[in-house]
């Protein structure tokens, strides 16, 4: 069977017919290799099942079908397998590479030169990805409001985009009244235009657990969360946060919402651009016994060294190996007691 250059396949995982590789004694009546699903090309309609990419996907903008994706994804058993495959556009484009709607899953897939090279909208998953030298945000994540939405990404590698490396701003008709759940689990954003991670919304209670990622040589902050009317929970365990422009990692909560930054492992701040952690307006910060807050060498405005700058009525409690180095914060003047701070400042590798 054959089929134009200009067609990009991608077939369905679950159409492999059981006949199809065994030898036959007779050549002529052999069964071809079945077409699962429809040929394809750049921007058709959404997918709703399982899909495997098996060569580089060149999307030149253009007008696609399925609006400004590349490839949409639609609902919770569509799943893109890119088996390592590339997915490429013009630099500049405004189109977006892979759309991930309602709960749907990319995995393998290099995405680059795209507007936006991954957009998330309702929750999904993004594994074993890199995403690259886009335009503008590597991954844009939104929620519709009054929803209750979960994201994952892991094992992923974010870096070189025009903007922030991942962006979540969620919205909600009223306070609290969406909910959006974000885990990020083995991650590098890194030498980003924008932020490395930013997540933030109004009347969304958001929930950001971090597990060993890191943030490093990005304009902005290495992680900037911030949201309106509505708490902010942030949960850190194994985090590098390097630097930067501005903060290693920035908290804020407005119109005394509140929320909680716990540290449950080793979260290192140093050599960023301004503080290493700020945390402002009414956001409690829980550093739990087996949880470490290093935050070293860090620079406010370019000139003298602000590791901590907690700036609200929170609440800050150390009950572990809690400590900042050389901090000129008050508020932790009478928390931290290590009368020569043991921390380290790791070199970049």
């Amino acid at each position: 069977m054959k089929f134009t250059s200009a067609i990009i396949f991608l077939s369905l995982s679950a159409c492999i017919s059981p006949t199809y590789g065994k030898k036959r004694k007779d050549k002529a009546d052999e069964i071809p290799p079945p077409v699962c699903g429809s040929t394809v090309q750049c921007g058709g309609e959404a997918y709703t099942g399982e899909v495997k990419l098996t060569e580089d996907l060149n999307c030149p903008s253009g007008d696609y079908a399925s609006g400004d994706c590349a490839i949409t994804l639609n609902g919770k058993q569509a799943v893109l397998d890119c088996n390592k495959y590339m997915i490429n556009n013009n630099l500049g484009a405004s189109d977006n590479g892979i759309c991930i709607l309602n709960g749907a899953t990319a995995i393998n897939c290099h995405v680059q030169k795209f507007g936006i090279g991954i957009y998330v909208q309702n929750g999904g998953e993004v594994k074993d990805c890199e995403v690259m030298f886009n335009e503008g945000n590597g991954v844009l994540i939104k929620n519709e409001a009054s929803s209750t939405t979960k994201m994952k990404i892991s094992n992923t590698y974010i870096h070189d985009n025009g903007s922030t490396g991942i962006n979540f701003f969620g919205d909600g008709a009223s306070p609290e009244s969406s909910e959006t759940s974000i885990g990020i689990n083995n991650v590098k954003s890194n030498q980003n235009e924008g932020n490395g991670m930013y997540f933030g919304g109004e009347n969304v209670k958001l929930e950001v657990k971090v597990t060993d990622s890191e943030t490093s040589n990005n304009s902005e902050s290495g992680i900037y969360i911030s949201t309106f009317e509505a708490a902010t929970d942030v949960e850190l365990d194994g985090f590098i946060s390097r630097y930067n422009g501005d903060h290693g990692l920035r908290v804020s909560s407005y119109d005394t919402a509140g929320g909680e930054v716990k540290v449950k492992g080793d979260v290192n701040l140093y050599k960023n651009g301004k503080s290493g952690f700020s945390v402002s307006n009414a956001v409690d910060v829980v550093v739990e016994r087996r949880g470490a807050l290093n935050s070293c060498g860090n620079l406010a405005s370019g000139s003298s060294d602000v590791d901590a700058d907690i700036r609200s009525s929170s609440l800050a409690t150390f009950s572990g190996n809690g400590y900042t180095c050389n901090s000129t914060s008050p508020n932790l003047s009478d928390i931290i007691t290590c009368s020569t701070c043991p921390c380290t400042q790791p070199q970049p590798q």
